[in-house]
């Protein structure tokens, strides 16, 4: 009896541990899967917020070139003056546009938000003014775009799950 018991035993616990193994297996790869899914949206995510900032960045240094060059026309009565004015006028409404777009982006990274919506704001805010005063401290908006552009990386870390470490390369 103790022989016949032994042996079925023996026979059955292979089964088992393959059936145990295989329900395993099925639910590490379900894991799996949806830490990919999850992974590829917030890396999708990121990488629409990084493109939205550097459209904003390279908006600002082309509205900035046109207002420098702008500024030292002596004739802002001709054709190349009603250029630079109107291409000014569509970075603007660019600008405005790409601000309101990285406010949205930004929401997936809730710690470094503030920040960056700060900087686009103050960036926005800064050539504005230049804009409408007819001159300004370009100096100053370049220091906001530095601002913008650290918070923006440090969002854009945040969003994919990089630590300070990851993020410096340290």
């Amino acid at each position: 009896m103790v022989a016949w018991l032994g042996l079925i035993v023996s026979m059955v616990t292979p089964i088992v541990v393959i059936f145990l193994g295989v329900l395993l297996l099925r639910h590490i790869e379900g894991v799996k899967a949806m830490v990919t899914k999850q992974s590829g949206f917030s890396s999708k995510w990121a990488d629409e917020f990084f493109d939205c900032c550097q459209q904003f960045l390279q908006a600002l240094e082309r509205e900035l070139a046109i207002l420098t060059v702008f500024s030292k026309i002596k004739d802002q009565k001709g054709t190349f003056s009603s250029e630079c004015l109107e291409e000014l006028q569509q970075l603007h409404i660019k600008l405005a546009e790409l601000e309101l777009r990285i406010r949205r982006n930004v929401l997936f990274a809730p710690s470094a938000a503030h920040e960056v919506t700060k900087a686009a704001g103050e960036c926005f805010a800064l050539t504005a003014e230049l804009i409408d005063s007819k001159g300004g401290d370009v100096d100053m908006i370049i220091s906001k775009m530095n601002e913008f552009n650290i918070a923006s990386r440090s969002a854009h870390a945040e969003m994919l799950g990089l630590s300070k470490v990851e993020q410096t390369g340290r």
